[in-house]
């Protein structure tokens, strides 16, 4: 196994990847009712599919550094990847639909947690809202992003024949 072989990114091709998403969002929907578990998983998801798109994108472009402009612009872990997402300008060259930035940071956005109010504060309560809404939510953000990978490595996988 070479190097880059070993290294964290391509340990899995593009197929492996979104086989890894699609379980952690599995895992996230069988844990909705646990809020922090569930967006943990929908955030990992959503990341491992970036992995894919990031490994199809760089090798559609079959250059050398392809890896290290994949590292150095995305970031290691999964946090880094979907902030940039949600930050996504032209200089970022993957191939993903504005709907996905849009996801990115509305998963991002969502607390992992519920924050208690100062003592003797006013809570309000939405009664329209399920316990499990924010989890759900994050799963349905998470999966829009799972989406739109799945869709520009089509897109990659078409434009390369």
């Amino acid at each position: 196994m070479t190097e880059a072989e070993a290294h964290w990114l391509w340990r899995l091709d593009a197929d492996a990847w979104m086989r890894s998403a699609l379980a952690e969002l599995e895992a996230g929907a069988d844990h909705v009712a646990v809020r922090r578990t569930a967006l943990t998983h929908a955030r990992r998801a959503a990341g491992m599919a970036l992995n894919a798109v990031l490994v199809a994108w760089a090798r559609a472009q079959g250059t050398s550094d392809a890896l290290a402009a994949a590292e150095s612009r995305w970031g290691r872990s999964y946090v880094d990847h979907l902030r940039l997402l949600g930050d996504s300008g032209p200089e970022n060259q993957v191939p993903l639909e504005a709907r996905a930035a849009e996801a990115a940071r509305a998963l991002m956005a969502i607390p992992v947690a519920i924050t208690a109010g100062s003592a003797g504060a006013e809570v309000l309560v939405q009664l329209h809202r399920g316990p499990n809404q924010a989890a759900q939510q994050g799963l349905d953000h998470a999966r829009a992003i799972v989406h739109a990978c799945a869709t520009a490595i089509a897109d990659l996988r078409t434009a390369a024949l």
